[in-house]
């Protein structure tokens, strides 16, 4: 199941998808998993917090950010470093890049130009990369920065 497939994950979905990734489900981690899967903007821990005290205003930033790390450490979303504020969060682990802009909005590329990026990286330079830092590329990650058009 892909995360974006479906806007509003339900509750059943949200525990079987923390079960599957090693995480006990409580109500607090399915609620910010909810939050996360069921947007496409990619929000920072304060903006998953604000939308989820709506509903549990007894949650609390911490745990918000403790979620959020325990979702990531579990491979259920990606951390993107944000060098302009905070990191945001992706629930769409697949690889895709990221249209960064000037004010540290982020935006999915397209599926099918995101594949043809990735297509594009010869396999060669990343065997070259790993013989001479001596490393293991488990994944790239592709982030295009630049600005939006004024309104």
């Amino acid at each position: 199941m892909h995360p974006h497939d479906h806007h509003s994950l339900t509750r059943e979905q949200a525990k079987d998808m923390l079960r599957q990734h090693g995480l006990r489900a409580t109500r607090q981690r399915e609620d910010v998993y909810i939050a996360l899967a069921s947007t496409k903007c990619h929000k920072s821990a304060d903006e998953l917090f604000a939308e989820v005290r709506e509903d549990q205003p007894g949650m609390s930033l911490a745990t918000v950010y403790n979620t959020l790390e325990a979702l990531a450490q579990a491979g259920l979303c990606k951390r993107l470093p944000n060098p302009s504020g905070a990191s945001r969060y992706d629930a769409d682990v697949s690889e895709h890049a990221h249209f960064v802009t000037s004010e540290g909005r982020v935006m999915d590329v397209p599926m099918d130009l995101s594949e043809q990026l990735y297509g594009s990286i010869d396999p060669e330079i990343i065997k070259q990369i790993e013989t001479r830092l001596g490393v293991s590329i488990e994944g790239i990650s592709l982030e295009l920065r630049g600005s939006e058009p004024a309104e």
